[in-house]
């Protein structure tokens, strides 16, 4: 008998960056928390990969402040670095998370290899997850 994966808490969507008319970017973060529904967040930056990916990182954030509004979570992107470990390349991600009076830095990791916009979102998540309580 096969036990049933309880549902996730929050669910990435999608994360995305364009390349904006004055050399600059835009990126998008999408995420899903179920009775809440999608929330989004979007932030600019320059036009390296380092500008993109802190970018990344501050949308998902605002992302996951709008989907815990009403619990009054805030999460801020501190640092957002690309770094090979273990012949690996990874996504670390430090953030700022505050709910009430209680205030916490954290770090998130994800695998980048495939997808270095997706691995920040994903790291930012990681970062955060037992903070909004999700694991």
């Amino acid at each position: 008998m096969a036990s049933e994966k309880p549902s996730r808490a929050v669910r990435f969507v999608r994360a995305q960056i364009d390349p904006l008319p004055n050399g600059q970017c835009q990126a998008q973060v999408e995420i899903e928390r179920p009775g809440s529904g999608l929330s989004t967040g979007i932030a600019q930056g320059g036009s390296g990969q380092a500008d993109a990916l802190r970018a990344v990182a501050r949308a998902a954030a605002d992302a996951l402040t709008e989907a815990f509004r009403t619990e009054g979570a805030k999460i801020r992107v501190r640092g957002v670095q690309v770094q090979e470990a273990f012949a690996q390349t990874v996504v670390i991600v430090s953030v700022a998370a505050t709910q009430g009076t209680r205030s916490q830095s954290l770090l998130g990791i994800c695998d980048g290899a495939a997808d270095a916009a997706r691995a920040t979102a994903l790291a930012v998540l990681n970062g955060t997850n037992r903070f909004l309580g999700l694991e």
